[in-house]
This record gives C-alpha cells, structure tokens and sequence, in this order.
C-alpha cells in the first residue's frame, strides 16, 4: 500500500513538491481553498478545507492515515504544516519553533551568542530616537523583500515605518550591512543540519532590496564556505530548528557573518525544485519528503554544476535580449510576461525571467 503524505497548500508553490511525491510512488492529498488550486489536478485527493482550519484536516488526516505532513516555499504553510504534523505526532519542528523562527526579532535574541556570527544593532519602533545611520527598516514577520527599506537619514524614517505597516507586523530597524548577500538552502533531520547550497544573490540595492538574481555555488573561497556551513547549523540549532528544509539568508562583509532571517521552509524564486536539482546531485524535494515520512538518509551532497535564475524588471533590462527566440545551450527555461518593463518592489514584482544551468560560472 502507498504511503500517504499530506501537503499543506496547493497552489503554484506546492506544484513541484506534489509531482514529487508522487514520483516518488506516494499517495498525494492536498489541503487548500479550491480558489488557484492548481495542485488539485495532479494530487491523488484534494479536499477543499482552508489552511487555517487546522482541527478539520487533523481530523481528515487522522482519519486517512497519514504518514507524513509536507509544504515547501510558503511562510504561511511552514506553521501551519508543523501544527498538524505535531497533532497528528509526526516528524517535523515544533510548531513553536516555526512561530518562533518567523518573527525576526525573537530569531536576534535567540542567535546573538552564536559562535562565528556577528550581530548588528536592532532597534524596536520604540527605540526610534535612538537609531543610528544608515539603517534598514522591516516588517518583524514578512517574506520576499515586502515592507523592507533603506534609510539613510532621520528624514527617510517616517517614510519607512510606514511602509514597513502596511504587513500589519511590528516593526524593526536594523543596523545597514553592506557585504554581498547570500543564502544558504540547508536539510534538517532530527536535530542535525546539512548545508546543501549556498546562493549567491543579486539586488536591487537600496531601497528596498528586492532579488534580482540567484546564482549557484555561491563563489566562497573553501574557507570561509566551511564557516558559513559551520555558522548555519549553530544558528538552526539554537533556534530550536529540528526537521526540514531552511532558507538561511546572511551577509558576508569584510570575513564577518551576519543573519538576516531564517526561513523555515525551501527557497523559493525556483531555488527548490530546479536550482539546487541543477547545480548539485541532491534531490531537495524528495529528501523535504522523506524528511516529512521520517524515513531520510543522510548522504554526502557534491557540486555539479552552475545554474542560476534571473528575473526581468526595469532594474535589470539586460535579461530582455535572452528572452527572444533563440535558444542557448546553457538555457533550461525562460519566460516574457511583458516587455514594457516595470520597478520592483517586492520579490513578487517581475517582468520575466531565464534559468540556466552550465559547466562553469557564466556572465551576461
């Protein structure tokens, strides 16, 4: 009898974790609002039951004899996910945990004496006569760049906070960084941390930092790769962070580690389900599966190759040439929503994009 895995979610998200599953020979039931339900198509049942209905689809699940609980690139469906694996006493991080890990100002607490990790000033919304400049201002829950900006002086910080309300979330200030930013796409499994990829990432830059480009490897001398590995998985474990993917996203300046935020689920923007697929020989969703089913091996994960997805926007025109007929050989998938280009303002905000996959770093 096939085993059967619950995936919170069934929206474009969730799609790649789904066809997984059920490559994978699992039987697929998917939980969400029939509305851009694109997953009820291809999952083996779908029940028509908000996400946030968390006591019917435990009993659902209970009911179906569930063997694992799964969701991939959503904030929203990462706790939601941890609660019903947690009632329905599967494997996963307590939800507790996830709640935890999703308000950026609780993460600073718990990660400021980590080893290896520098830790800039914070200021909360009441500290606001105290900030220091330049500075960034964000939602305290939020994800994809939403709510986030620069300010450089006293005279960009009304602006900013609102802004940053518009999440509905508190507010924080932060200490501006100025090194490179990367991510780090890691696999926790019963307390242990495996780093699978570090990304490098590409932004628009002040204002508002939205994500241009995801580049892998992240080109990190053999060095300074082992103590971000080494720095990650100190900073998952005193999170609390036990069982999944994570989406760790840091600044490297002058050798000096610093956090922005831990994301309890993959990466999103085609991180998951295509980049590290490309760039490495490791299956990330059918380990975020087994994970799940608490039936994972660990397993040495090497480098393969390059790949990388760039997205289109006013802020990087030069992608609108690649987006034509003609084919590259190092092309995996590209698409053109509109040529008259538009600003971005959030990681949601784009214009078109191109993934590629090569033998060695390529520059367009």
């Amino acid at each position: 009898m096939k085993k059967k895995i619950a995936i919170i979610g069934a929206s474009t998200g969730q799609y790649p974790l789904v066809r997984k599953a059920k490559e994978k020979g699992l039987h697929t039931i998917c939980f969400a609002w029939p509305k851009g339900a694109v997953c009820k198509d291809v999952c083996d049942e779908f029940y028509p039951i908000s996400i946030f209905e968390i006591d019917e689809i435990v009993a659902k699940c209970k009911e179906l004899g569930i063997a694992g609980v799964a969701t991939t690139a959503s904030e929203e469906t990462s706790y939601v996910a941890a609660q019903i694996a947690s009632l329905c006493r599967l494997n996963g991080t307590p939800p507790e945990v996830i709640k935890k890990i999703q308000n950026k100002e609780e993460v600073r607490c718990l990660t400021e004496n980590v080893e290896g990790l520098s830790v800039p000033k914070v200021w909360s919304r009441a500290d606001k006569d105290s900030i220091s400049f330049p500075c960034v201002v964000k939602p305290v829950k939020g994800s994809a760049k939403k709510g986030v900006s620069f300010c450089k002086d006293v005279s960009d910080l009304q602006d900013a906070f609102e802004y940053a309300s518009a999440s509905g979330s508190d507010i924080i200030a932060e200490e501006f960084i100025a090194g490179k930013e990367y991510s780090v796409e890691s696999l926790s499994w019963h307390g242990r941390h495996k780093v699978v990829q570090i990304t490098r990432k590409v932004s628009t830059g002040e204002p508002h930092f939205v994500e241009l480009e995801h580049h892998q490897p992240a080109e990190l001398d053999e060095e300074m790769r082992k103590k971000v590995e080494e720095v990650v998985a100190r900073i998952l474990t005193a999170v609390g962070y036990t069982d999944g993917a994570s989406h760790t996203e840091i600044k490297i300046q002058n050798d000096h580690i610093y956090l922005i935020e831990i994301n309890p689920r993959g990466g999103g923007d085609r991180i998951s389900d295509t980049l590290i697929g490309l760039s490495t020989d490791c299956d990330y969703l059918s380990d975020i599966l087994d994970i799940a089913l608490d039936s994972y091996t660990p397993k040495e994960i090497h480098n393969t190759g390059y790949s990388g997805i760039m997205y289109l926007t006013s802020q990087n025109p030069r992608i609108l040439k690649y987006l034509g007929d003609e084919i590259y050989d190092w092309e995996v998938e590209k698409q053109l929503y509109h040529t008259e280009l538009s600003e971005s303002k959030s990681n949601y905000d784009r214009d078109g994009y191109i993934i590629y996959k090569s033998d060695n770093p390529i520059q367009l």
